[in-house]
This record gives structure tokens, C-alpha cells and sequence, in this order.
């Protein structure tokens, strides 16, 4: 969906508070609650051009909102595309509520790619459900669909830290954050 669960998003803002990331990758954007996410904690409001600077990947473009226009670029292709074609490091990536829509063979390659293009002491959060949660096509949209189960130790052999474990929490969700830091 082109929302993502929220109940992730203190932990992330979190670290990205404590990180201070110059430039961040949201991959997955949907309607864009990521990007008001870092405005909001990381700038304190600034609009683009000042503060972070904001990227953003979209394969559906149908989920254009008044929030992409707080990123400062926004590139409305597959990301794996994105990945393949950019040279491009980042101080933080965020993959949240993606990973789940690719086939397994196709997620797992992705973890390299996510790797490859973080900066020196930076950092990808990859969130995902930690139960399978069948779901088709939203609003017409095939990269909609969920496709594989990631556990926290599919990313701990990554070299991720679990951050949070898809334990149950007080909203009834479970998933899991992982993240993983490139060595400064």
C-alpha cells in the first residue's frame, strides 16, 4: 500500500535523529509520509533546498501527493532501475514496507545494491512485516503485491542489526527494522 505501518517510524526517526543523514534515499515512496517524516524531525519544516537532501523512487506514479513535493528529487521508476542506473551514495536508505513485494531471489539481490550505494558511517533501514500478509494489486497497481516472508535472521546473516523483532506491540503489529551501518 502507499502507506507504510507506523509503527516503525519512531524507531527510524530515531535513528535518523541521532545520525543527522545530509543526504537520504527513500525507495518505495508511495503518497510520501518518509519524506514529510524527515522535514518534519530532521529539518524542523525546511522546505527543499535547505537541510537534507531528499530523494525519492517511485515504480507508481498514480500515488503523486502534495507530499512528494518536499523531496528534492523524485525518480518515478522501478527501483531496482534506480539502483542500476545511479552511482549515487547516501547517508541513509530507507526501504520500508518494500522488500515484502519482491520475489525472494530479487529481494535478496537488492540488499547488495542498497549496500553499495550507502556513504561511508551510513545507513539502511529496511522495515517489513514479520508475518506473511497476502495481498494483491492496490488501486491497479501490480508492484502492490506481497511476495515474500523476511525474518530478522534472513538480516542478521546480512550483517543487519534487528532493531525491532516482530514481536507483537501495543498497536497489534508485528514487524520488524532492521538496519545495517557501512563502515565509516
Amino acid at each position: 500500500m502507499p502507506i507504510g505501518c507506523h509503527s516503525l517510524v519512531p524507531f527510524v526517526i530515531h535513528e535518523l535523529e541521532a545520525h543527522r543523514p545530509t543526504k537520504v534515499l527513500d525507495l518505495g515512496i508511495g503518497f510520501g509520509f518518509y519524506g514529510a517524516c524527515v522535514r518534519q524531525w530532521l529539518d524542523y519544516g525546511i522546505l527543499p533546498g535547505a537541510g537534507t537532501e531528499l530523494v525519492g523512487v517511485e515504480a507508481w506514479p498514480e500515488y503523486r501527493s502534495p507530499l512528494w513535493d518536499l523531496y528534492n528529487r523524485i525518480y518515478c521508476q522501478p527501483l531496482e532501475l534506480f539502483l542500476e542506473q545511479s552511482s549515487e551514495q547516501f547517508d541513509a536508505i530507507l526501504l520500508m514496507d518494500v522488500i515484502e513485494h519482491f520475489p525472494r531471489d530479487v529481494g535478496e539481490s537488492l540488499i547488495p545494491r542498497l549496500q553499495s550505494h550507502t556513504a561511508p558511517g551510513g545507513q539502511v533501514f529496511i522495515g517489513t512485516p514479520a508475518i506473511f500478509m497476502p495481498q494483491g494489486d492496490f488501486c491497479g497497481n501490480p508492484f502492490e503485491r506481497h511476495h515474500a516472508l523476511w525474518t530478522g535472521p534472513d538480516f542478521e546473516q546480512r550483517g543487519f542489526d534487528i532493531l525491532v523483532d516482530g514481536q507483537p506491540n501495543q498497536f497489534g503489529h508485528q514487524m520488524i527494522l532492521a538496519r545495517w551501518m557501512a563502515p565509516a
